[in-house]
Formats: structure tokens, C-alpha cells, sequence
């Protein structure tokens, strides 16, 4: 994958954490006092707006510039939120969470292989208490089959985005490429094509993946959407899949 900064803050998508924050309350039915953990949390956009609702939050993320940012922003508004420099792999709570978070991808399918990529379901499962929640957001291996090679644009307040995406079918990972193209920014030229940098790309799931490696975990679906909105059921027609699940336990 590529090197994260916090430029990704001028992408069209974060102005939308408010109301992913407010799905995630609905669609887990929270009351306000549940412990939860942002997985892969980024710059710590979803985890500062629990805190500022009043959830205790502990964010991870491997990228060391976001979990500074993240501290600082936490200090300066006086918010119940932690902020741990980790790989997520390398997580090892144990039922101490009431929700995890796998929000916009929450690095699952980012590993390099199939172990990696399924180990983080085992963090999940592991950091969740039984009759907790967890709420992942990714892309869907059914829109994917059904709809790659696509491009399409994005516009957000401060940039406009281009995104670019192709399916490979022999290792069912999602090839994606960008441009954000910054408002008040001289534009330079640059050619239609985007050039191979060797991303194998993210591994992608359908639906029916999902549920059984969730059940294997002990985790059963409540529900699944097709964006961070109750109102949109799961399709292959959209390329969010948004997979709501609550640890049951493993059956003996």
C-alpha cells in the first residue's frame, strides 16, 4: 500500500464522518456508555467523534503521524480517547470491548496474504466482549465482479477525487488508484493512464465470505447495508458493503 499522511484529511470522504458516527449509533442501537475500539482508526476521525459523544475510545493505527495527531487533537478538546502506534495484527485485547471498528476498509484485506488478512478477524473476535458489536466498511467483492474495471469522480468542499478501480479475479484483491485534485491548487498536467506501481491490491469478500468467517469467530451478522446508511440494503450494485455483527460465541 501506499504511504499514508495526513494530506488524506482534504479527501472528499472525511467529510462524512458524522454521519458514518451517527449509522454507527443507530445501527448498533449504542447508549452511550459502550467501550470501543477503532481498528486501522487512521488520523482518528471516527474515534474523536465518539469521544465527543461521550464514548470511552481507543484508537490503533500503525502510522505514526496519525496516532500524534490524534493524541494531540484529543488533549486539546479534553476527550475521553487513546491512541495506540500499533499493527493491528499485533492487538491482543481480550473481551475488553462492548464495539470494534473496521471503518472505510479498517485495513481488512490489506495484509499480503490470506493468514495476515484473516488474523485480523481474530483480533476482532478476541477484543470483543460476548454480546458485543462490531461495524466493518469495505468494499464489496460482488460489486467488483459485477462492475470493475470503473472509474468515477468524487467532490468534496476542498478537493475533488478521481478514482480508479480494476478486479483481479485469480486473487479476488481490488487494484485502486487516485488523483485528488486540490481546490486553489494550480493543476499540472497529467495523462489519463495511471502508471503500475506493483500494489497487489486489497482483498476483497461478497457477503457470504464474510459470514463464514465471522461465524468461524464466533460472530453473527445483524445486518448488512450497502453505504453507512440504514435505508441502503447490501447489493452488488454498491460497491460499500457495510457488515454490522454481534459475538455470540462459538458453539462447542
Amino acid at each position: 500500500m501506499s504511504e499514508w499522511t495526513l494530506d488524506i484529511q482534504d479527501m472528499s470522504w472525511v467529510e462524512h464522518t458524522a454521519e458514518e458516527v451517527d449509522f454507527v449509533i443507530e445501527a448498533l442501537e449504542l447508549r452511550g456508555s459502550e467501550r470501543v475500539l477503532d481498528l486501522a482508526c487512521g488520523f482518528g476521525r471516527h474515534t474523536l467523534e465518539l469521544a465527543r459523544r461521550g464514548y470511552a475510545v481507543v484508537g490503533v493505527d500503525i502510522t505514526a503521524e496519525y496516532i500524534d495527531h490524534g493524541h494531540a487533537r484529543a488533549s486539546e478538546e479534553g476527550l475521553s480517547a487513546e491512541f495506540i502506534c500499533m499493527d493491528v495484527l499485533d492487538v491482543t485485547f481480550r473481551e475488553e470491548f462492548d464495539v470494534v471498528l473496521n471503518m472505510a476498509d479498517g485495513a481488512i484485506g490489506y495484509f499480503s496474504t490470506e493468514e495476515e488478512n484473516l488474523k485480523l478477524f481474530d483480533v476482532i473476535a478476541d477484543a470483543l466482549k460476548v454480546g458485543g458489536k462490531h461495524v466493518m466498511g469495505v468494499c464489496s467483492a460482488g460489486h467488483a465482479i459485477k462492475h470493475f474495471p470503473k472509474r468515477h469522480w468524487e467532490a468534496g468542499s476542498r478537493s475533488l477525487s478521481l478514482a480508479d478501480f480494476h478486479w483481479n479475479a485469480d486473487t479476488a484483491r481490488m487494484i485502486y488508484k487516485g488523483r485528488v485534485l486540490k481546490f486553489g491548487e494550480v493543476l499540472e498536467p497529467f495523462s489519463n493512464e495511471f502508471p503500475d506501481d506493483g500494489d497487489a491490491g486489497i482483498r476483497l469478500y461478497t457477503l457470504e465470505e464474510l459470514d463464514g468467517i465471522l461465524q468461524q469467530r464466533g460472530l453473527a451478522i445483524m445486518a448488512a447495508y450497502g453505504a453507512y446508511d440504514t435505508a441502503v440494503s447490501a447489493s452488488d450494485d454498491q460497491l460499500m458493503l457495510v457488515v454490522c455483527s454481534q459475538k455470540v460465541g462459538i458453539c462447542a
